[in-house]
């Protein structure tokens, strides 16, 4: 069945919806409403202005349309007209064959009408929910929680949900393969901000080259002479004494301030220094032993010489590289601290040299300072490899950003996961069940077409046209047209035509009237049948737009007594027509059809429209289950009450037919009563001038170019019109028609 006809944007609706459709529907609207757009929608008129109109049906089975109105009746009423195709004469017994199989097919058909519904629940309604519940959440987490740090990876998806869900849904099944590494968060983060900074430049590295200045350091500690024991002559008479007492150096010492033509002793401040001890103290000290401690100074010379370098080397190797030091993160006070050591332990080796040449005749131990050398350079490598690292990344932005935003993405799925398992899981097993509502709603149409083959192999042997021809006839007879009937037509197999008595054509000669009632009893008989011998058990939804437009008064009734025999076995399931839709502008017919089996109370399955124009714009107003339309009378008083946005034309000519049929026609009253019911001269100018402005407005169309607008003139006319019922006591007769069930007259 049709669940709702939405109309959009086709003259003269702009978006009007016929909504919550049941198996009966009454559609009133006076003529030039809009009432023929609906049907011709319905009837699938090739028109560009449907383009944006729609129908939404209420299950997978969509029934064929058969639409009754004015393009039907022009072509069907033909010099031959088709047959249509009903059960012929055929035993009871088949029959009751053809019955039980509709009956089966039309409760397989519920079935498989089920499995589609139950079908179209899971795969467009479920499935969807859970991806759109899935789409948020990963947004929020994975999308929302990373943009700030990682904006650069999600370019693109920032923008939309839809594209964000796709990349990812992509990027979770690998459609092109393993995409990205997963990586801890703080090594994303550096490479992120090396990559997404503006502009990043290379950095230079730091260089140290201090293996030479090593080496020579190693070559002064390695000297044999620190562990050697440097002494003056042995041929020399005071050498014993001196070596006994062990006091060279201090002797050496001494000897430096004895000085020339002095014969006091630098020690003891006696005159002892004597020629022959003088000869004997400098031949002790001979050249050797010069020679040895001129060698250490130099040594010492050397080795601080070589440590100042070294320290100095240090210190350029980071200065002025502020960039450089940030990009490596290189720890300023650690490698200060290990320069500062260093320096300390250069300049104690040096002590334990200037030691040695105070006492040539110690040993001493000087100690190797590479562990520290190690520590500096191990930190400027440490750094250099994180400046590599940047270069790199800025050598190759591109691919490294690449690489980056896989790798984010890698790892957000990965932080991810227990999300996208829920979700996976979720799919799999929705997947899974409309994979079996699948096969089990496939079942379920093949069964569904295989009654429909026997339906229609069945009926090919007992079908015929000729049981329409002989139900038209007979009911063109009984409701008395018998100056023309239906007889085949001379050469057509199964196409009749319109003759008279005599022979003679008739299709040319009809009144409208007959037109109508004709090809509505044709009409009918279709719904009935087909005219094609295969579709004569397909179900139908029928729609009658005006069939009585030109019909007097005794058919009006007839066909509305068809109308309500089809509403009747629609409604209990009886026959092929599943719905029907009536369009009249008839209040007669409408409320003659509308009346079914003898109640007006609501029926569930009945619901009623009224549809209005204003403007050259038309609305669509429901009624739901409660009959709006009672008499014409009633109706023009609904105008007034309802339709406040109604024109001049049409307000003034609803209160004078009111006054007609209430005062003048029922109550045989005329204008002057009415004016004479007002006590004051002032009360009874207002009435007068109230019928004169009804009486001129519904009779003519006032000039725009001369004439101001009535619109402040409709409240103050409704009032005097209220005034002429109170003042002829008819107040109750007022308040009744209007609604004002309160109100005391």
């Amino acid at each position: 069945m049709i669940k709702t006809i939405k109309l959009h944007n086709c003259t003269p609706y702009q978006q009007v919806e016929v909504s919550d459709c049941k198996k009966i529907n009454f559609i009133f609207g006076a003529n030039g409403s809009g009432k023929s757009t609906i049907s011709s929608f319905l009837a699938g008129t090739l028109d560009s202005r449907f383009s944006s109109s729609s129908i939404e049906w209420e299950s997978e089975a969509h029934e064929r349309i058969e639409v009754y109105n004015k393009a039907f009746r022009q072509a069907n009423l033909q010099q031959e007209m088709q047959g249509v195709f009903t059960l012929g004469s055929a035993t009871i017994e088949d029959i009751r064959e053809i019955d039980l199989l509709k009956q089966e097919l039309s409760e397989k058909t519920k079935d498989w009408e089920g499995a589609c519904n139950c079908y179209t629940k899971k795969s467009d309604q479920e499935k969807p929910a859970r991806e759109a519940r899935f789409k948020e959440d990963a947004w929020v987490q994975i999308l929302k929680g990373n943009e700030i740090d990682f904006q650069k990876a999600f370019e693109g998806y920032r923008g939309s949900k839809d594209k964000f869900l796709a990349e990812l849904n992509r990027r979770i099944a690998g459609i092109h393969g393993h995409e990205g590494t997963i990586c801890e968060r703080q090594v994303l983060l550096k490479r992120a901000q090396t990559l997404y900074a503006s502009k990043p430049e290379r950095q230079s590295k730091f260089e140290i080259d201090i293996d030479g200045l090593l080496n020579h350091l190693d070559e002064i500690r390695n000297d044999s002479i620190w562990n050697t024991v440097i002494a003056g002559s042995r041929d020399v008479a005071i050498a014993d004494l001196i070596e006994e007492l062990g006091n060279s150096s201090w002797v050496s010492q001494g000897r430096q301030y004895i000085k020339a033509e002095s014969r006091v002793c630098p020690f003891c401040q006696q005159e002892t220094i004597t020629d022959d001890l003088r000869q004997k103290l400098e031949s002790f000290f001979d050249t050797n032993y010069k020679r040895k401690v001129d060698r250490i100074n130099m040594l010492l010379d050397e080795y601080r010489t070589f440590a100042k370098q070294i320290i100095t080397a240090i210190e350029i190797a980071i200065q002025d590289k502020d960039d450089s030091i940030s990009t490596s993160k290189l720890d300023i006070n650690i490698y200060t601290a290990k320069k500062e050591l260093l320096r300390s332990l250069f300049d104690d080796q040096a002590k334990r040299i200037e030691e040695k040449i105070i006492e040539p005749g110690k040993r001493i131990l000087i100690f190797d300072v590479g562990d520290t050398i190690k520590d500096i350079t191990g930190i400027i490598n440490d750094a250099n490899m994180l400046i590599d690292v940047h270069n790199r990344l800025v050598d190759q932005r591109d691919t490294e950003e690449i690489s980056l935003r896989d790798d984010v993405w890698a790892s957000c799925i990965h932080d991810a996961a227990s999300l996208i398992r829920a979700y996976q899981k979720d799919t799999d097993d929705i997947n899974k069940a409309i994979a079996g509502i699948k096969r089990a709603r496939d079942v379920k149409k093949v069964e569904v077409d295989r009654l429909r083959a026997m339906i229609e192999e069945k009926g090919k042997n007992i079908t015929s046209v000729q049981p329409t021809i002989d139900e038209i006839n007979r009911s063109l007879k009984g409701y008395g047209f018998t100056n023309f009937s239906i007889q085949p037509a001379d050469e057509k197999v199964n196409y009749y035509c319109i003759k008279r008595d005599d022979g003679t054509s008739a299709t040319n000669t009809l009144s409208e009237g007959e037109e109508t009632f004709l090809t509505f009893l044709y009409f009918i008989q279709r719904a009935k049948g087909s005219t094609d011998q295969a579709s004569i058990s397909d179900k139908k939804i029928i729609v009658l737009d005006d069939p009585i437009s030109s019909l007097d008064s005794t058919i009006l009734y007839i066909v509305g007594a068809i109308v309500k025999d089809l509403s009747k076995k629609i409604r209990n399931g009886e026959g092929d027509v599943s719905q029907l839709f009536v369009l009249t502008h008839n209040v007669f017919f409408h409320k003659e059809a509308s009346f079914i089996d003898g109640r007006t109370h609501e029926l569930s399955d009945v619901n009623y429209w009224i549809v209005r124009k204003d403007n050259g714009s038309a609305t669509i107003n429901p009624y739901g289950m409660r009959n709006p339309i009672s008499t014409s009378y009633e109706l023009l008083w609904k105008e007034l009450q309802e339709n406040t946005g109604v024109s001049l034309i049409s307000i003034q000519n609803t209160m004078r037919r009111i006054i007609e049929n209430y005062f003048g026609i029922l109550g045989g009253k005329r204008d002057d009563f009415l004016v004479n019911q007002f006590n004051s001269a002032e009360d009874k100018i207002i009435a007068r001038s109230l019928l004169y402005w009804i009486n001129d407005g519904s009779h003519s169309i006032p000039d725009d170019l001369f004439i101001d607008p009535y619109t402040d003139a409709i409240p103050r006319y409704k009032t005097v019109f209220r005034g002429i019922f109170e003042n002829s006591h008819h107040i109750a007769h007022y308040n009744m028609m209007m609604g004002n069930s309160l109100e005391v007259g």
